[in-house]
């Protein structure tokens, strides 16, 4: 064994016997990366017979002995061009002692192979006996693998003292072991560690080669593996393009899918699997390009057979190298979901059956119930109306309570027509302009008489500049009737409902509206349920439970048809307040489409008013409706935009027009306009005003924001300066 020590060597009268040198060879195999090596795959790697050939020439060349051992110091396989001494030493039956197998010495620890994996670098020491070795390291990354060590020699002239308690140490002729030892030939300490050099420049490359073909044979196994997996899929056809889309793998499932033998397709384009009208269209590029930028594209369509029958087909394709770039082609898995797809269409045309089943039912119902229901309500308004003659008070009473039982009928088969509209999605809803205030102050109107009948007062708080709302104005009157009736209904009299309103504080591209109450409230855990269908909430106030329970949940789908949202802040015995948010009409998103570089050439865009009055009372709708029709037709598509109506038609209507033109253009406009109107029932009048763009460095965006900025006070000033005129 050998001393780590030079202290305690010499205590026992030897000369220094251990000493480290280093090179700056570097750790492990350069550029392998592995984080975890299998117990098989370490084995592999040192693998005797296969580091046999390489140790045996180098021992050779270098007359040097040389050995593989692991990360102990454990001796694996054996000794390649053992030296004399060692050999005979190692015929002893004293020297099966454990330690290092290249230490001559008192059994203290050799510390060569630890110190070489500790540091990376070949470590040099001197045995008691005078020999020499050195351990180069093993490693690959972060793993220890073992170690070559290699020498057996001594760097000069043999020392009589050493040899002879070597010789005592394992039971060997002292005699013998000096005639060996005279003849074997020194080697000098910086040949040897010349020599260590080399041999961890050959260790590591063929440590990389070992590693290299561990490693091609695995890709070799997992690619059979992967080609048995991919030919034994029958239900899928598998198969790979170039990038150009030139088939260049094909799967037995390919096969027997398409009909096309991989003699037959292999280097054919895959868009002779589509049909015709795809191919005009461009399919096969498109679904390429997708993936090429999404990292997947999927598509599901007809595909086209060898025989050329047709089938719908499930299609995913995938980049076959990263970052986007095609240029290494495709992968493609298809699948025939002809049977799903047809039962698809079968469940579909049931599905569409019952609803046009279920809205004819409803239809039929809600005439004949709304025929009966009209019919009475039309008596006992004539009976409250003093037509059949003077009625005592209790007649009159029970008349009232006939009548508004009747209105909540009525109301039911309204709902219940909603309700359907819903589920067949033809519940029509058509946003416009729409002024808030003005619509609240109507619904207040309508719900003076109920809330009348129970004292409750009525009051709202909303400001006249509240921007206006782009939204459908008959939907959110129905919202804000329901939320009003709904606190009506279960507000004690004396009571009060509040109307407010304003921007989201959460979105400034919303508006959002509340109406509370002073109820008997809901407790939270109901908040979920009440926007239910009939839903009917437990409260204190059983016998105002009214109704089928649809008014929620039709105001709920109608405020997310629009893009807003309702919901509900109760507590019990303190009231409710049912918010729900509405789109804000924004003149600059509506704008965006014409306001661009290409239009605004000029510098400038111009704004045309078209006022039309009528002589004799309110303008009638067919009217309007011709006159924005002909104003559609006469405009510029995509120049020119036709704004929505910005207030309520009564004996006069503004229309506005957005023309990316100079005055001279706008001016043309005018005379093409005036000529498309002559013939209609009511007398235009047009003005134009011309907004020129800012010059300055400012972004687009804030210019055209600044644009917008002036047309619409322009709108505003101009409706202020009509309803001014009335």
């Amino acid at each position: 064994m050998i001393l780590s020590k030079s202290k305690q060597i010499e205590e026992e009268g030897y000369p220094p016997s251990m000493e480290n040198s280093s090179s700056d060879i570097g750790r492990g195999v350069d550029g392998i990366s592995r984080l975890n090596l299998l117990p098989e795959e370490r084995t592999e790697l040192l693998d005797v017979k296969a580091w046999a050939p390489m140790l045996e020439t180098y021992g050779l060349t270098m007359k040097v002995a040389v050995a593989l051992t692991d990360t102990e110091g454990n001796l694996l396989g054996k000794c390649h061009n053992a030296q004399p001494i060692w050999t005979l030493v190692q015929n002893t039956k004293v020297s099966n002692q454990a330690g290092c197998p290249f230490c001559l010495s008192p059994p203290l620890p050799c510390m060569a192979v630890a110190d070489a994996l500790r540091t990376g670098r070949p470590t040099m020491v001197r045995d008691l006996a005078g020999l020499m070795h050195v351990a180069v390291p093993l490693s690959l990354g972060k793993h220890s693998l073992g170690a070559i060590i290699a020498g057996q020699v001594s760097d000069q002239y043999p020392e009589s003292l050493l040899l002879k308690r070597a010789a005592e140490k394992f039971g060997v002729s002292a005699q013998l072991l000096w005639d060996l030892s005279v003849k074997q030939r020194p080697v000098g300490r910086a040949s040897l560690q010349l020599a260590a050099d080399l041999l961890c420049t050959l260790g590591k490359a063929f440590l990389r080669e070992r590693y290299g073909a561990i490693l091609e044979t695995h890709i070799s196994q997992a690619n059979l593996r992967f080609r048995l997996l991919v030919e034994g899929v029958t239900d899928y056809a598998l198969f790979t393009t170039d990038y150009l889309g030139r088939v260049t793998g094909w799967n037995v499932g390919a096969e027997r899918m398409l009909g096309y033998c991989e003699a037959q397709i292999l280097g054919q384009n895959f868009s002779r699997m589509f049909t015709s009208e795809d191919i005009q269209n461009h399919a096969p590029e498109k679904q390429f390009l997708k993936a090429s930028q999404e990292g997947r594209a999927e598509d599901e369509g007809w595909r086209v057979r060898e025989n050329k029958t047709q089938f719908w087909a499930n299609v995913i394709i995938t980049p076959l190298a990263e970052d986007g770039d095609s240029r290494r082609g495709f992968a493609l898995v298809m699948q025939d979901i002809t049977t799903r797809r047809k039962a698809e269409i079968e469940l579909e045309t049931v599905r569409q059956e019952r609803i046009d089943l279920q809205e004819q039912f409803l239809s039929h119902v809600s005439h004949e119930l709304r025929t009966p229901l009209t019919a009475i309500y039309f008596f006992i308004t004539n009976l409250l109306d003093g037509v059949a003659g003077n009625l005592t008070p209790g007649q009159r009473e029970t008349l009232e309570f006939s009548l508004e039982n009747v209105k909540q009928l009525k109301d039911m088969v309204s709902d219940l027509l909603d309700v359907s509209r819903i589920e067949t999605l033809k519940l029509n809803i058509n946003p416009q302009c729409m002024s808030v205030p003005g619509l609240i102050a109507e619904v207040l109107r309508t719900c003076h008489a109920n809330a009348k009948l129970k004292n409750i007062s009525l009051n709202t708080d909303i400001a006249e500049s509240l921007p206006s709302a782009w939204a459908d104005r008959a939907r959110i009157r129905q919202v804000l009737i329901n939320l009003i009736d709904n606190g009506i209904r279960f507000t004690p009299g004396e009571g009060s409902i509040a109307i407010h309103g304003g921007v989201f504080a959460e979105d400034n591209n919303f508006l959002c509206l509340s109406v509370t109450d002073t109820g008997c409230g809901i407790s939270p855990g109901n908040y979920p349920m009440v926007f239910d269908r009939l839903a009917q909430v437990e409260t204190v106030a059983d016998t105002s439970r009214k109704g089928l329970g649809l008014g929620l949940f039709i105001s709920k789908e109608l405020i997310s048809q629009q893009g807003g949202r309702i919901w509900v802040e109760s507590q019990v015995g303190q009231g409710s307040t049912f918010y729900f948010t509405l789109p804000a009409f924004s003149l600059a998103r509506f704008c965006a489409s014409i306001l661009t570089p290409t239009n605004l050439e000029a510098g400038s865009a111009t704004l045309l008013s078209i006022d039309v009055s009528s002589i004799d009372g309110a303008i009638p709708a067919q009217d309007l409706s011709a006159i924005r029709k002909t104003l559609e037709r006469s405009i510029f598509l995509g120049q020119d935009l036709l704004l929505p109506s910005m207030t309520e038609a009564e004996t006069t209507e503004t229309f506005f027009i957005i023309a990316c033109a100079d005055r001279s253009g706008a001016e043309a406009m005018t005379k093409r306009l005036r000529r498309d109107l002559e013939n209609s029932r009511v007398k235009p009048t047009i003005c134009l005003t011309t907004v020129q763009l800012p010059v300055n460095d400012q972004p687009w965006d804030k210019r055209i924001s600044e644009v917008t900025s002036q047309i619409d006070k322009l709108i505003q000033g101009h409706l202020l300066g009509r309803e001014s005129l009335r």
